[in-house]
């Protein structure tokens, strides 16, 4: 767990906030500069300094489709060119069209791509046939012969030579991030592509010549400014926290992970940093937090260290280190609503404030004081315009503006959470959240929760939360508490955001919890060299159902996002508690589905049968059925069962000690009263919060055995036969439960 040593002293100089840390080896400061619109991920960029002139100027795109350039003097903003509002920003990128440092700026807005110069004249301009927002820019320089512009948008990736398309590429899902490459005879452009749910993959000449599956879901990518101009090599960041480097040698592609998540918010962007004379990575996470990396030069497969963290309290959507408001080097840091602020030494924030002359400082004073009450004027317009207007006869409707709130929602973990990220442009005070099913909801130790007692029934949920001042960002944890472990239906979540300020609106996100929460892992799959999948339950359906059908279809049953519809979709999904995985292919008319988990199919099935009938769709469903699938997909999770029924034990055992109440002196004696085992289990239960799942695991075991007799022909005896398996399972007589299961396999196929 990292710590941080605040040295709790706070200075306000002509409106410059400056906030000192002490962290890890770095001492540096935080200075806000300005705010813009809400920026999404890397659409800051600094441009390199010209001449001898080390101060470098800020280019930032926003929401609002501005695009602006600046500079820092004096510590304050000085815009140098400034666009109109348009689409909004999603991907700029610094480019140099004629090989030296980069002097261009290209900017996407939508499917619209502009270039402009230092001085804000566009030079460019092109406007694809892309359905679906740019969300990467690259230009690749050709010698004599101009440059290549690369865009990616979604699954596509298009190639532009001479402002015409050269050629495409669509990838089987979206590509979330890129980074071009020039072979070593300058002859061919090779891109490293991050494609989700899928990994890292090489496309050389419109093929894809190499891939690699990542398990932690890597988002962004870095290329060192050290690397040669041929060698592939370039550091990611995944959606677990985790930050690795990915290497191509001799036709290769492989990874290795450099710094593990453990509980760290997912990477949304990455950008190198000098400082004494060495290189850092800088790595802005979702959580809010900035941290600074040391990289080995030498050698970049070896461990970077840890040397600097910054909570910014809101999502960071940018980080790129320069020289912008002083000759020294800082780190400027971009958040999700806008506010754009450097980290830089605390030495050189006080040689900035003793350089500064008192007449500047009363300068700056009297200009902040000018603009407070211009900014209270025009409040005070408003307000007055707007109590004339509810005030006057005539008949209007006044629609307050809407608010930019994103979220994002997670598969269930081991536990069965499913976690939502609500983050806003501004301070949130109340959640409201309703449920028609009752539900298990946890949220953040900054948030207060509380549950509401339903008047009519206890089938359903009303919850409030209220946070502390200045949240901006908030999470929270759900899961369906139902009896059963069959869940036939998705569940819908309504989430009312209330933030504060005048006048009170709220903004309503509906939430949709799948009915198969536990599938959220993703996982490569070749049906043809796999030879176990024979063996698995399927499902076929048939019918006058298109691709597009389907996928929604399958949105209320799966976590995450599904493939986009094509002419054949076929993608493998793991269980995360169990193991046990789903194959889904479809098409037109016929869809095929293949588990080693038989409640998954009888869900499936069940599911799909009732959307077909919501839509009036005819559908004709059959299952295979293998007669020993209980048996093995029990031999598959025996092991997991063994662990959970020690926990179990644990847990037991740790709520007995607890009830002790022994003081920490008896613990520690030279003669303890506990012995080794309980010492341990105490000691396990205070560092960490024990839970065990063995009892959702008898209920999913049990559920196997019902739902393999009500899809096969022989259900004699269910009853009898499930409550002696639930027996069994809860006195831990797994030797007895497999033999069960083999006489019950034997029994229904002598009667086959």
């Amino acid at each position: 767990m990292l710590k941080i040593l605040c040295q709790q002293s706070e200075k306000d100089v002509a409106g410059i906030i400056i906030v000192y840390y002490r962290v890890m080896d770095y001492d540096m400061c935080r200075i806000d500069y300005f705010i813009s619109g809400i920026t999404y991920p890397d659409t800051l960029k600094i441009l390199p300094s010209q001449g001898q002139k080390l101060e470098q100027k800020v280019v930032v795109g926003d929401k609002t489709g501005v695009l602006q350039c600046l500079t820092i003097r004096d510590e304050e903003p000085v815009i140098q060119f400034k666009t109109l509002p348009g689409k909004p920003i999603t991907a700029v990128q610094l480019t140099s069209t004629n090989g030296t440092q980069p002097d261009k700026i290209f900017a996407a807005s939508g499917n619209e791509v502009k270039g402009y110069t230092k001085k804000g004249k566009v030079f460019f301009s092109i406007e694809t046939a892309l359905s679906e927002p740019v969300t990467s820019i690259l230009y690749v320089s050709r010698c004599v012969f101009g440059g290549d512009l690369i865009l990616c948008s979604g699954r596509t990736i298009t190639f532009y030579r001479d402002s015409k398309e050269h050629q495409s590429y669509v990838c089987k899902d979206r590509v979330l991030d890129m980074a071009a490459f020039i072979t070593p005879n300058n002859a061919k452009v090779r891109l490293l592509l991050l494609i989700a749910h899928k990994g890292a993959g090489i496309l050389e000449n419109g093929h894809l010549v190499a891939h690699i599956a990542i398990s932690s879901g890597p988002s962004r990518l870095a290329t060192p400014p050290v690397a040669q101009v041929a060698e592939i090599k370039c550091f990611y960041g995944a959606a677990d926290g985790s930050v690795g480097i990915i290497t191509y040698e001799e036709t290769t592609l492989s990874n290795n992970c450099l710094v593990e998540g453990r509980g760290l918010g997912s990477v949304v962007c990455l950008g190198w940093f000098y400082s004494n004379a060495n290189l850092h990575l800088a790595v802005g996470r979702n959580d809010g937090s900035v941290q600074l990396y040391l990289i080995d030069v030498e050698n970049l497969h070896l461990k970077p260290r840890l040397k600097f963290t910054y909570f910014s309290g809101e999502p960071v959507t940018s980080v790129v280190g320069g020289c912008v408001g002083t000759d020294e080097g800082e780190l400027l840091v971009a958040t999700f609503s806008g506010r754009i602020f450097a980290l830089r030494s605390k030495f050189l924030i006080a040689g900035s404030v003793t350089k500064a002359s008192h007449e500047n400082l009363a300068a700056r004073r009297s200009k902040l004081e000018i603009e407070i009450v211009r900014l209270e004027k025009q409040t005070a317009n408003e307000r007055e315009k707007y109590q004339r207007n509810s005030r006057s006869l005539q008949a209007g409707l006044s629609t307050p503006p809407l608010l930019d709130i994103e979220h994002k929602m997670s598969g269930a973990t081991r536990e069965g959470w499913q976690e939502v990220d609500i983050t806003l442009a501004v301070p949130l005070d109340m959640l409201f959240i309703y449920c028609s099913k009752k539900l298990k909801l946890l949220t953040d130790s900054a948030a207060v929760l509380s549950v509401c007692s339903s008047q009519d029934s206890a089938s359903d949920l009303l919850a409030t939360v209220r946070c502390q001042a200045g949240t901006r960002r908030i999470w929270l944890r759900l899961r369906v508490a139902s009896t059963n472990s069959t869940v036939l239906e998705s569940t819908r979540v309504l989430i009312y955001a209330l933030p504060t300020g005048a006048p009170r609106v709220a903004r309503l996100l509906s939430i949709k919890l799948p009915a198969l929460p536990y599938y959220s892992q993703h996982e490569e799959f070749d049906e043809n060299n796999d030879h176990s999948i024979k063996s698995w339950c399927q499902l076929h359906v048939t019918g006058g159902f298109s691709v597009a059908e389907m996928t929604f279809w399958l949105s209320d049953i799966l976590p995450g996002d599904l493939p986009r519809p094509a002419s054949n979709v076929a993608f493998l999904r793991v269980h995360s508690l169990l193991g046990t995985k789903l194959y889904c292919q479809y098409q037109r008319g016929s869809a095929v589905f293949k588990s080693n988990n038989i409640s998954t199919v009888s869900s499936v099935r069940s599911i799909i049968s009732n959307c077909s009938i919501d839509k009036r769709i005819r559908v004709e469903i059959s299952c295979d059925i293998p007669d020993d699938c209980c048996l093995k997909s029990f031999k598959l999770i025996e092991n997991i069962i063994s662990i959970a029924y020690e926990k179990k034990n644990q847990v037991t055992l740790a709520k007995a000690l607890d009830l002790l109440e022994l003081d920490t002196k008896a613990i520690n004696a030279e003669k303890p009263v506990l012995c080794k085992e309980y010492y341990t289990v105490l000691k396990n239960s205070e560092s960490e919060i024990l839970q065990s799942n063995f009892d959702e695991l008898i209920e999913i075991v049990v559920q196997w055995y019902l739902d393999w007799r009500s899809l096969s022909v022989n259900g004699n005896n269910t009853v009898d036969q499930s409550n002696k398996l639930c027996a069994l399972l809860k006195d831990y007589k797994l030797d007895d439960v497999t033999k069960v299961l083999s006489e019950l396999t034997e029994f229904n196929h002598t009667c086959e």
